[in-house]
């Protein structure tokens, strides 16, 4: 038998569509605009920095910067430039594959002057989100008065649990894909999640419901993205 290029272009696209793997995202941003308090102007490598966590950024000629691969949950942002009052913004809350947006503005300083501290508002409107969806943080998931994650599932708008199963917006309850830190962990015998995980091990639960992004498949009702502690 001649085994023909067509043969092999065959055999590689089989072996692709078996082994491909779903990534969900598992980290957030952080995006802003640095300006001067007096003038309004950009203030060009001001330093933006998360506390507790090595990660940072620079503005740029703009007063622009933005920090990826923030793991979900709440810090201290610190905005520093020579010659400003430096500036702390409390209570920022990052979002499970969401941008969060948080200007700063500075005012000139001499020497002595102590840093400024504010707290950080939530948006109402999240504008870079085109779907329907809930996060719910370690500390909601104390709060609550659940057992187990699916718990707060059956919380959410759209969500009815029938016999144990799990269906949402009238969906069947195999059409659920779960996931944990990004991969993949839906059980292809009865479609539930092939893991168990302890709501205390849980940083930050994503749960969407429609209209999904392309970076998630084989999921026809909802998505479970779930982030666990490090």
């Amino acid at each position: 038998m001649k085994l023909t290029p067509r043969y092999w272009i065959s055999i590689i696209i089989c072996l692709v569509l078996t082994f491909q793997f779903t990534f969900a995202g598992i980290t957030g941003k952080l995006s802003g605009k640095v300006t001067s308090k007096e003038t309004g102007e950009p203030l060009i490598g001001a330093n933006v920095m998360v506390d507790g966590t090595p990660l940072g950024a620079a503005t740029d000629l703009d007063g622009n910067y933005f920090i990826l691969q923030v793991p979900p949950g709440t810090y201290s942002v610190r905005f520093t430039m020579i010659g400003y009052q430096t500036l702390v913004m409390n209570d920022v809350r990052v979002r499970l594959d969401l941008t969060t947006t948080i200007d700063g503005a500075l005012n000139e300083s001499v020497v002595g002057l102590e840093e400024v501290v504010v707290q950080a508002e939530r948006p109402m409107i999240q504008t870079d989100v085109t779907y329907s969806q809930a996060n719910i943080s370690s500390e909601e998931f104390e709060m609550l008065p659940v057992e187990e994650f699916e718990d707060v599932l059956s919380l959410q708008a759209g969500v009815v649990v029938t016999g144990g199963e799990i269906h949402v917006r009238g969906g069947r309850g195999g059409e659920i894909s779960y996931m944990v830190d990004g991969i993949t962990v839906t059980d292809p015998y009865n479609s539930g999640i092939a893991v168990e995980i302890e709501n205390n091990a849980i940083q930050e639960l994503q749960f969407i419901s429609g209209t999904f992004n392309a970076e998630y498949g084989q999921a026809m009702s909802a998505i479970v993205n779930i982030v666990t502690k490090d």
